[in-house]
């Protein structure tokens, strides 16, 4: 029998993050996935900022942006269109989108566009190049969690792990398996996605987006830009079953039936909701889309499951290496359900094609006034109320504030694979329990201290693993105190 410390079931984008996770803070896996290779379908597209600085704390932002840089062969991503097919769509004003603060919290990454068809491959050949036991092509088909361990059969292989992660998507057999039971809520729209092959580089040269919505009395449905010349996503959307001729309601969305079309892929999804009740039984966990699903409007899906197992793999870590007990795994759960709520909730406001940019009209209006800024879902929550806040100031809970340091470092980068203190230039001696980085006038780390953390020289914050505030010097934290704040 192979043994683990974590069976990671699924190699989608939050199966091999997690994978990375683990890696980066020294816990060994077995990673499973049915398909023999990455997704062919470009799905996911959009790695939001606060992704980005997920792959750059374990190292591989350059690998993902470089990946980025390779898939637009024309135009820049962004952008929107809206009319009867893709030649008499005219473009959207997007200033209210801009006026929500899209992209605008301070970090030392950017967003990417880079669609999952490229973004897998690279997070795979990262994990096995770093000595991750990855098995494509292997099923599991059966799995037994107990007190101590969780015992599964792979290919006819017996693996032993301490703690199972169900990555394995929206129709996930380990929740099913499980019984777990959801929050959900009926579909609004359902569609057939078609990825294709054809040279639409003249009809959009100039006018290049990142959605499309087209309607007219052939087809109803959404055009996806995965490279802006020849590799494109057809949502062809129907009420009862899949169009039957898709390449005819293709060729109406695009205005012209003389383009020759290749199809490569297609699958049906709809916009049903889904959040389970439980993201954890025992030594078995919940991500990613095993755990949430819904709409994709605003990118929320993928990037949501990410941070999940970034949340999860430190804790994992600390439990597995004796430096935390088992009640650490519990508050999984409580920190990062919330979360998919929220992000489940603000895809639904974005239904309507004019709300998902902002714009409002009499019938979305009370759509648009609900919406909240990308900023507010994906980096400025905060895990102890379950909301958000405006500005990122070290508040305990929200992800420590990005700062410019004289060494070109980001404040983000100091922190893991542990806990670490961060510590005003005339703040006392907290000891050795954590590592400690002095930051403001006349200390190794020259920058401004107050603008960062809003304390006095002399006051200090106590970072997690995952760059989130455990405690502060002005809310009870103290040297004495310093190891009562560490699991």
């Amino acid at each position: 029998m192979t043994r683990t410390s974590v069976l990671i079931v699924g190699g989608g984008l939050v199966g091999l993050s997690a994978a990375l996770f683990l890696q980066y803070h020294g816990v060994d896996f077995v990673l499973v996935e049915r398909r023999t290779g990455a997704s062919v379908l470009p799905r996911s597209r959009g790695v939001h900022t606060r992704t980005v600085e997920l792959y750059r704390q374990i190292g591989i932002e350059d690998r993902v942006q470089e990946a980025a840089a390779t898939a637009l062969k024309a135009g820049a991503f962004g952008g929107a269109r809206h009319g009867r097919n893709l030649i008499e769509a005219e473009g959207l004003d997007l200033s209210a989108l801009h006026r929500k603060g899209i992209g605008g919290d301070p970090s030392p990454s950017t967003f990417c566009f880079c669609p999952q068809v490229l973004l897998e491959p690279v997070l795979a050949d990262l994990a096995r190049e770093r000595g991750g036991d990855l098995r494509f092509g292997t099923e599991l088909t059966a799995f037994a969690a107990g007190p101590d361990s969780v015992t599964a059969t792979i290919g006819g292989e017996q693996i032993e792990a301490d703690y199972l992660v169900a990555a394995d998507g929206a129709g996930s057999p380990v929740r099913t398996e499980l019984g777990f039971g959801g929050w959900t809520l009926p579909p609004t729209h359902r569609y057939l996605n078609v990825f294709v092959r054809a040279d639409l580089t003249s009809i959009v040269e100039g006018r290049t987006f990142s959605q499309c919505d087209v309607a007219n009395d052939t087809v109803r449905g959404i055009v996806l830009a995965k490279n802006n010349t020849d590799e494109w996503s057809f949502h062809l959307e129907y009420d009862d079953t899949p169009p039957g001729n898709p390449l005819e309601q293709i060729h109406a969305a695009i205005g012209r039936d003389d383009i020759a079309v290749d199809v490569l892929a297609s699958s049906t999804w709809d916009t049903r909701v889904h959040v389970a009740d439980e993201y954890r039984r025992g030594r078995v966990f919940l991500a990613g889309d095993a755990a949430h699903q819904h709409a994709p409007w605003g990118g929320y899906g993928a990037n949501t499951g990410i941070a999940d197992v970034h949340n999860l793999a430190w804790k994992l870590a600390m439990v597995l290496n004796g430096r935390a007990a088992p009640e650490l795994l519990d508050t999984y759960e409580p920190e990062r359900r919330p979360r998919a709520v929220l992000a489940a909730q603000q895809a639904r406001l974005r239904t309507d094609f004019f709300a998902r940019y902002g714009i409002e009209n009499e019938t979305n209006a009370a759509e648009v006034a609900e919406q909240i800024d990308t900023g507010a879902i994906m980096t400025r929550y905060n895990y102890t109320d379950d909301g958000y806040v405006d500005v990122l100031s070290g508040q305990v809970g929200t992800r420590l504030p990005h700062g410019e340091l004289s060494s070109g470092q980001s404040s983000l980068d100091l922190c893991g694979p542990g806990f670490v203190l961060l510590a005003g230039p005339d703040a006392p001696d907290f000891g050795t329990a954590v590592p400690v980085h002095r930051i403001g006038k006349g200390t190794e780390l020259d920058g401004d201290w107050a603008e960062l953390t809003g304390l006095a020289a002399d006051g200090a914050v106590l970072v997690r693993p995952d760059q989130h505030v455990a405690a502060r010097s002005d809310s009870g934290l103290t040297p004495a105190n310093l190891t009562t704040f560490l699991p």
